[in-house]
């Protein structure tokens, strides 16, 4: 048999391209003056100038920061599938990140008045007196913010009464349609206006006087004469006001007009009122019906896709234990959602019993996504541990025959054993005498 070739001898490693040249140092510091200039930037600090006490604003300045440097995104992975989508799964979207806030600049300082109220120069006035200017502005600012306080406690809570101004609106259009004499709206329009042509008629009938049958005066008006007037046809209204008023019965007849006018508003405005509310009512009947078919059409479509989509929704043959769990939690369900828990008509353990199953619903539901993910991982270990069994089955003892006893040859795992393997194969027996 011949010997193995030798092996070749490794190749001489390309040169390394030469360092890149350092870069220069920053010049050192040489003068005293340069040392002293470094030593007051080092220590410098800054303090807002506008505040009533800037001394308590002294903080140390900051240093210019670097610009941050980019974040690489490790690259994705091309062969990696994309997720599966899941009806089922209805968790939203990851929340995004708020926009920051841009910094707004500080307000411009106030200049210092003197008492003519002229501008004061900082560098001219004694430390003491600018001092007590600024003590001055912090007690006025101090006030000025209890104040403010004060009165910001006192305003109520703007969305607050926004939701009872829209819940008003809701019922106010509710009983507009149930008891319209009742609304806002008829008040307004109707029973007000009627109130006050009963106070101005009752008013100037307090002026008058009921003439008796040789016409002197009787006694005062009241109200019950205008009632009876307008109780009347007018033709008889008209006689009985000039044999009780005389020259003043035009005024009486007048507010018996106004009167009968606006109560005939008043009726017709009713008669419309019960006439839509009917018209009302017939239509949320047929909108509640047509809602409560579109629901129980579109219940059934979703169910049925459902149930064709997924294997953990579909009953298995010949796994008796499966099925009956499937078939016991598809009653619990549905048993669940015919419930009305807020039925007044269900007894104390009925709507207890009606309540325990909504909430196991819901538990379900909550389960559901964290056993979908305890299921995937599960599934990934036993495959992981599938292949890693795999590779010891074919580790084997051959028992005389190559490749693990599977009757195909074991691969090589570097080129020399390969190339070893093919003068072996290639190789013929040598005579036993030369």
């Amino acid at each position: 048999m011949p010997a193995a070739p030798a092996a070749h001898p490794p190749t001489a490693a390309a040169p390394a391209a030469p360092a890149p040249a350092p870069a220069p140092a920053p010049p050192a510091i040489e003068t005293p003056m340069a040392r002293a200039r470094a030593r007051m930037a080092a220590s410098a600090v800054e303090a807002d100038l506008s505040d009533p006490n800037p001394e308590q604003t002294v903080r140390q300045k900051k240093a210019a920061a670097e610009p941050p440097k980019p974040t690489e995104t490790p690259p994705k992975p091309a062969d990696e599938p994309p997720p599966a989508k899941d009806d089922l799964d209805l968790e939203g979207d990851e929340p995004k990140p708020e926009p920051q806030k841009k910094e707004e600049p500080p307000p411009p300082e106030k200049p210092l008045l003197d008492e003519k109220g002229k501008p004061i120069d900082k560098t001219k006035v004694s430390p003491w007196k600018l001092l007590d200017q600024f003590k001055g502005r912090l007690t006025a600012a101090e006030k000025e913010n209890v104040e403010l306080r004060e009165k910001l406690a006192k305003v109520p809570d703007l969305s607050r009464l926004e939701g009872i101004d829209k819940r008003n609106k809701e019922l106010e259009e509710e009983i507009r349609y149930q008891n319209y004499a009742k609304s806002q709206d008829f008040a307004e329009k109707y029973a007000k206006p009627y109130e006050e042509a009963w106070a101005k008629a009752v008013a100037d009938l307090g002026e008058l006087e009921v003439l008796a049958e040789d016409g002197s005066p009787a006694r005062k008006a009241t109200a019950n004469d205008l009632i009876s007037l307008a109780r009347m046809p007018l033709g008889e209204a008209r006689k009985l006001a000039n044999q009780m008023f005389g020259d003043s019965a035009s005024d009486v007849m007048m507010h018996r007009q106004r009167i009968r006018d606006l109560h005939d508003a008043q009726e017709k405005a009713l008669a419309e009122a019960r006439k839509t509310g009917s018209e009302r009512q017939v239509k949320a009947a047929e909108t509640s019906k047509a809602i409560t078919a579109e629901v129980t059409s579109l219940w059934q479509k979703f169910n049925e896709e459902d149930a064709g989509k997924y294997e953990f929704l579909k009953p298995k043959e010949g796994d008796e234990d499966w099925n009956s769990k499937l078939e016991k939690a598809k009653a619990l369900v549905d048993t669940a959602f015919s419930q009305n828990a807020t039925d007044p008509s269900l007894s104390p353990e009925q709507r207890a019993k009606a309540v325990r199953a909504h909430a196991a619903v819901r538990n379900r539901a909550i389960a559901y996504s964290a056993l979908k993910l305890e299921n995937t991982r599960l599934k990934a270990q036993i495959k992981e541990r599938d292949d890693k069994l795999k590779q010891f089955e074919d580790s084997a003892p051959t028992g005389g025959q190559a490749g693990g006893g599977n009757g195909k040859p074991a691969q090589a795992a570097t080129p020399m054993e390969r190339a070893r393997q093919r003068l072996h194969a290639a190789s013929v027996p040598s005579p036993q005498y030369y």
